[in-house]
């Protein structure tokens, strides 16, 4: 989803009686209340018991924005807005931070479909998140329509060691140990395989859209393939299936993988009303 109006990051004098200053934190938005598959204005109490805002205090709200409700925390403006580059670098507050973000946006879509906020989209105040909601209302709208009743999956695909024949003569030095000892164990990670184009096209056949995986992921070690899925719940068997298919075909030779479901972040429009499948 696009960045937000990004807050500025003037430091405040806060006087001991004074509240300290937030911000909006938004997790993501779902249709407005009435409409097809909406929430009620506060989580239910099955979703909301133990669950915080992403700084682990903050509840979760509600705010109408033009035919789209947001779902949002209000959060100290010095952690996540003014502090929020210094914060991101602190690899355990980051951890904690999105794992807080994942369940939030987790919660929700067990009860309604929601279109997905990347961590760290910040906004001033309530009008400065309307503002840029009813800016981009009818893309946001578009995106709720293509994701309605369907969920993200990732799959993956993993080569696997093929075994060489061990070597005939006798090993000298600790140089030529490591040398057999990496020739034991060669793996094979083609992305060209017509295996793999050959399961790109099954899946192609069951999604309702296909993206590539996230960049991370494509440096992992013997990673062949990965792929993200935006497919409908009632399909889920048929993914199912063609893992379980493929899991027996690919014995020995490949390991597959998949995850899911997960709300559908790699199919939420960029900022420019263009895809974002990153």
């Amino acid at each position: 989803m696009a960045a937000g109006v990004r807050t500025k990051r003037v430091a405040k004098s806060v006087s001991p009686r004074q509240a300290p200053a937030t911000v909006i934190h938004l997790y993501g938005l779902t249709e407005a209340q009435g409409q097809t598959s909406q929430l009620p204005s506060q989580l239910p109490s099955e979703l909301s018991r133990n669950l915080t805002g992403v700084d682990g205090v903050a509840r979760i709200e509600s705010i109408a924005c033009g035919g789209l409700t947001c779902w949002i925390s209000r959060v100290p403006e010095a952690e996540f807005a003014q502090n929020l580059a210094k914060n991101m670098q602190d690899l355990d507050w980051l951890a904690s931070v999105t794992m807080r973000h994942q369940q939030v946006i987790s919660a929700i879509a067990e009860a309604a479909d929601i279109l997905p906020a990347r961590f760290g989209i910040e906004f001033l105040n309530d009008e400065s998140l309307r503002y840029h909601i009813a800016a981009r209302q009818s893309v946001l709208k578009a995106d709720l329509d293509r994701i309605r009743g369907k969920e993200e999956w990732g799959v993956k695909v993993f080569g696997l060691p093929i075994m060489a024949a061990a070597p005939k003569k006798k090993i000298r030095s600790g140089k030529e140990y490591l040398r057999a000892k990496s020739a034991l164990t060669r793996r094979v990670t083609d992305r060209a395989n017509p295996e793999l184009q050959e399961l790109a096209k099954a899946l192609q056949s069951i999604a309702d859209d296909i993206a590539e995986g996230g960049k991370f992921a494509s440096t992992s070690r013997d990673l062949a393939f990965h792929k993200t899925i935006l497919l409908k719940r009632a399909k889920r068997k048929r993914l199912e299936s063609l893992i379980r298919n493929y899991s027996k075909k690919w014995k020995n030779k490949k390991r597959i993988e998949c995850t899911g479901p997960w709300p559908p972040f790699s199919f939420v429009s960029g900022p420019e009303s263009g895809r974002n499948d990153g």
